[in-house]
């Protein structure tokens, strides 16, 4: 029976059984059906689907390490939440309640 072709949607796991030795993590396909897995170094470039938003991105291995520390799910670059990018959806989340607030309190309540 042929498989259906899809998008992979990747986790981390750790393939290591013996505890004392270095831990081999993959990439496994988090949909049902689906028994694909890949050693991290391996998923440069490869199109995967967005474990947040759903939709299909490049994975680069600069994305998905920082410094030790490996993404278990990965997402794509509008997912990601930067400083810079949590700064300015406060700001315009403020100033959407303020403009709110406007119209529905009288001037000068």
């Amino acid at each position: 029976m042929a498989k259906d072709k899809h998008l992979h949607k990747y986790r981390l796991r750790n393939l290591t059984r013996d505890s004392s030795k270095a831990p081999y993590y993959v990439y496994i396909c988090a949909k049902q059906e689906c028994s694909h897995h890949i050693r991290i170094e391996l998923v440069e470039g490869k199109v995967a689907e967005c474990n947040r938003c759903g939709d299909p991105f490049i994975m680069k291995l600069s994305k998905l390490k920082h410094g030790e520390r490996i993404i278990v799910k990965p997402h794509c670059d509008s997912c990601t939440k930067t400083p810079d990018r949590l700064k300015k959806e406060k700001e315009d989340l403020k100033n959407n309640i303020d403009a709110l607030l406007e119209s529905v309190l009288p001037k000068g309540f």
